[in-house]
This record gives C-alpha cells, sequence and structure tokens, in this order.
C-alpha cells in the first residue's frame, strides 16, 4: 500500500473516531437540555439521561388503617413504620391542635410514609365530620381539624299502618333510628303496645348528608299520629332563651307527660290486664290484679315511667324481684317480678332510665313485667286507662304567637302529606 492510500485511510478513520465522538458528546451535553421549567425537576416523568424519574409523592406508601380496641396512637405509628423518636414527635407537635391521646375504637387514620420512614401525610378520623390532617413541611409537622360539609334536606313522610309502625316505616325504606325518634315524641300519649291496624301518621323530620353520603337523621320537626280515632301532634319549637329544641302539642303544652304510657321501647303483647278479681294462674284463686302484665322476653329493659325516687328495690314474696318508685306528685309505680335490679333504694332516677330487666321471679308463669300505678291516697289505677298528667312546662307567654305561627305553618305542611303515596312537590319525600 503506498504511503499516500496509508494516509487517506487514516484520515478517513480519524473523521470517523471524530464524528462519533461528537454524537456522544452531545447526547450527554447540557446544551440540548430542555429549557429550565420543562426537564429535569423531580416530578417529570422522565430523564433522558438517567431514565424514569419517580415524584417522591409515588415513592411514598400509603396505609389505611383502623383503631383496635385499646390501641394507643404511638403504638400504632411505630406498627407502620416509624421510629418511636418519630412517633413522638408527630404526637406532640399535633397535641395543640387535637389529642391523639384520645383516639376512639373503630375510627379510621392514614398514613402515607417515604421509604426512609418520613410522614408525608397523616389523616385521623375524629368523627363522622371531622377530620386531624397533619402534613410533614420538611421540618415540623403542621394540623387542622378539617369538617366535611353537612346539607340537612327536610322530608317527608306518611303512611297507614297495616301491621305495626315499625314495619310501616322501615317498608318504606327508613331506619330503627327514626322509629325511635318518633317514639321518643309519643310514648306519653300513644301506647305503641296498642297499635291498630289503619292507625297513620304523617312527619317532617331532617335529613344530613355530606357530599351525597347519608349520616342519619336530623330532628323531627312536625308529627301527626292518628290513633284510635284521635290525631295527636308534637311541634318542635327552639327555646327562645337557651336556643333548646322542645316539643309541644297543638295547644301549646308540652308533650312530656308525668308518666309513660308504657315502660318500655318497644311492642309488647299484654298478657293480663287490670282486674279487680282475676283468675291467678299460679294459685287458682281469684283475687284483685292490680296492674297490667306485658309479656316481654326475659332480659328485656324496664324503664322508669317518670322521674322520681326508688323507695324499695329488692324481693317482695310473690311479686319477685320488685322496685317501686314515688314520683314528685305523690304517686307510686310498681315494677314486679324483675329478673334484675339494676337501681337501689333511696336513688334518684329519671325518666326513661332502665331500672330493672324483665324475669319471671316470684308467683309467675312466664317472662313478663306487671306494672301499677297507686295514686296519693294509695288508691290504684289501671296503667291503661289513666290519663297521663301534662307537664306544667307550656309555651311561655311571650313566645305564644311565634309558637302559634310556626304551628300553623306545619299544620299546612302535615296536611299536604298523603297517607299512602309519596309527595310530588315541595318537601322531599322518604321512600
Amino acid at each position: 500500500m503506498t504511503g499516500k492510500l496509508r494516509l487517506s485511510l487514516l484520515g478517513l478513520i480519524f473523521l470517523g473516531v471524530a464524528f462519533f465522538l461528537s454524537f456522544f458528546w452531545s447526547a450527554f451535553s447540557d446544551e440540548d437540555s430542555p429549557p429550565e421549567g420543562n426537564g429535569l425537576e423531580i416530578g417529570n416523568l422522565f430523564d433522558r439521561r438517567l431514565g424514569p424519574v419517580i415524584p417522591e409523592e409515588a415513592r411514598s406508601q400509603i396505609m389505611v388503617r383502623q383503631v383496635p380496641r385499646g390501641g394507643a396512637m404511638h403504638e400504632l405509628l411505630v406498627q407502620q413504620g416509624l421510629s418511636a423518636a418519630e412517633a413522638q414527635k408527630l404526637i406532640a407537635e399535633v397535641r395543640p391542635v387535637y389529642n391523639l391521646a384520645r383516639i376512639m375504637p373503630g375510627n379510621g387514620f392514614e398514613l402515607q410514609v417515604t421509604p426512609e420512614g418520613q410522614v408525608r401525610r397523616f389523616v385521623y378520623e375524629i368523627d363522622e365530620l371531622k377530620r386531624l390532617l397533619v402534613r410533614w413541611d420538611g421540618a415540623s409537622y403542621s394540623a387542622e381539624i378539617v369538617e366535611r360539609p353537612v346539607e340537612v334536606v327536610p322530608t317527608a313522610l306518611g303512611g297507614t299502618i297495616q301491621q305495626s309502625f315499625w314495619n310501616a316505616v322501615l317498608r318504606r325504606g327508613e331506619s330503627p333510628q327514626l322509629v325511635m325518634q318518633v317514639f321518643e315524641l309519643m310514648q306519653w300519649d300513644i301506647d305503641f303496645t296498642a297499635i291498630q291496624p289503619g292507625d297513620s301518621y304523617r312527619f317532617i323530620y331532617e335529613k344530613r348528608y355530606s357530599e351525597g353520603e347519608f349520616l342519619g337523621y336530623g330532628n323531627v320537626l312536625a308529627l301527626e299520629f292518628r290513633h284510635g280515632g284521635r290525631s295527636f301532634f308534637a311541634f318542635c319549637f327552639p327555646d327562645p332563651k337557651s336556643g333548646k329544641l322542645r316539643f309541644f302539642d297543638a295547644e301549646g303544652r308540652s308533650v312530656r307527660k308525668a308518666f309513660l304510657k308504657v315502660p318500655f321501647t318497644y311492642n309488647y303483647r299484654i298478657s293480663s290486664g287490670f282486674s279487680y278479681s282475676r283468675l291467678h294462674p299460679v294459685t287458682g284463686r281469684r283475687q284483685p290484679h292490680y296492674g297490667v302484665d306485658y309479656a316481654a322476653p326475659t332480659g328485656t329493659p324496664v324503664l322508669a315511667s317518670a322521674a322520681g325516687r326508688v323507695v324499695f328495690a329488692g324481693w317482695d314474696g310473690g311479686s319477685g324481684k320488685m322496685v317501686k318508685l314515688r314520683h314528685p306528685n305523690g304517686y307510686y309505680t310498681y315494677y314486679l317480678h324483675l329478673s334484675s335490679i339494676l337501681v337501689r333504694a333511696g336513688q334518684s332516677v329519671s325518666q326513661g332510665q332502665v331500672i330493672g330487666r324483665v324475669g319471671s321471679t316470684g308467683l309467675a308463669t312466664g317472662p313478663h313485667l306487671d306494672y301499677r300505678i297507686q295514686d296519693p291516697q294509695g288508691t290504684y289505677l289501671n296503667p291503661k286507662k289513666y290519663v297521663a298528667l301534662p307537664s306544667e312546662e307550656g309555651v311561655p307567654k311571650s313566645e305564644r304567637e311565634a309558637f302559634e305561627e310556626l304551628r300553623d305553618e306545619y299544620l299546612r305542611k302535615l296536611d299536604s302529606i298523603p297517607f299512602h303515596a309519596p309527595l310530588t312537590s315541595g318537601i322531599a319525600v322518604a321512600g
């Protein structure tokens, strides 16, 4: 090979190497990097020199947990991978906003932690509406309590009872909670053990929602219950001084009476009535029966039918385990054949308080409650016929006009609620 040819080949090789080096250098040169703001920052999906860039948020592990019974937040955080010192730091710095020592079993919490064990975000469910939100800012934890927005929707419901009030409401898609709210308002006037087919109801109540989720019921605002050929009403009216909600009938009298019609929460069968001459099922002799027997399963809670003081709580011969209450108006009530007694002599009790449980102690053929009322002169009264004494706390005279205006408005709305078909306009209708 001649010298001239050899030089030509060397030149070509040199040019090829130079071209390759130039291309290789340009591929890794900053000159062709994207302009600032479009390129090599954390959060970009791809860096052509280093490959995919994974954001720190994506590298964090998100854990959703529920507080177990007896759980402590420090222990729960350590179980999720935090060091004991870091868990203590979070709890201490959050304490001015919320004390994480007060966590409740069943409440949820969410934790976002980096692979290095650093908390980025922590959320604790305080209740159905409030959340504790904790963030890491690089040096310390900041916390705030965030409340979900709540929408209160007035709703109407009306119907005719075929079997029981309980079933009538549940068949319309509502829950036992609503049934109990109505029961609590009407228990002084309506004997729910004596509901008859054809009795009817209509009421206006509140439903609470947050972000489309049903949270539960608010207040019952107005109620009409037709029973035994009579209409019973309850209207919600706030106390002008305290703002506390109270309920009054159509005449402005408190719906709370001196005695409950029945010392139970649910519907139970009457197995024996008041009588001056009844054939006793155990002794076989005729003798007075000064109470009403309510057949109910053993252990069913028995309620004090009015506020008062326990004057006797113990064994009383054929009455078995018995509680006797003296009430402020001088009346007495008796609760016989209990399986257990939950009060003691001398104790004050409130209306509706559980004082014992149904049993069959003493002379009894089966579990039931023998409930009796005695007037201040010692005469036993038939609890089924006794008219409950109205409370003295009616609508104040100064608020009478405002109450009547609100009552009349509610009456117009109640009259527009059919007993069978749902409403098609106006207030929303359940079911």
